[in-house]
């Protein structure tokens, strides 16, 4: 991040206007970014993530509903959001985001410079 600005900005997703319930979204298919997955009650108290991740979003948040892991963090009251982004910056971007949010589940590589973006929360 150079002055304040983010070194790459991104739309962050919506669902008709509100963030999306992880339990009923169903994202564009070939949508390739990184994504947020977050529980509200817990963000609020402490600015913390359930997930972080990147991929084919469809796919990713298929596999995250499934995933107990996910689910024990507040199953049908976890939110999240995606954005499209390069491939080449995903892996920063992840880190960043992992670095911002604290997530319980996430795979950051630590060899990858951060991306910094703006924060969809």
């Amino acid at each position: 991040m150079s002055g304040g600005t983010p070194d790459l900005r991104l739309t962050w997703e919506r669902c008709r206007g509100e963030w999306c319930l992880l339990a009923a979204c169903n994202p564009p298919p070939h949508v390739a970014g990184v994504y947020v997955i977050w529980q509200p009650l817990l963000f609020i108290r402490g600015r913390q993530a359930v997930c972080v991740g990147r991929g084919d979003i469809r796919a990713c948040l298929a596999q995250r509903r499934g995933d107990e892991r996910i689910a024990i963090h507040g199953g049908s009251s976890l939110l999240v959001t995606w954005a499209p982004c390069p491939a080449d910056a995903r892996d920063g971007v992840v880190r960043f985001l992992a670095a911002a949010y604290q997530p319980h589940e996430s795979e950051p590589d630590p060899h990858v410079a951060p991306v910094a973006v703006n924060l969809p929360l």
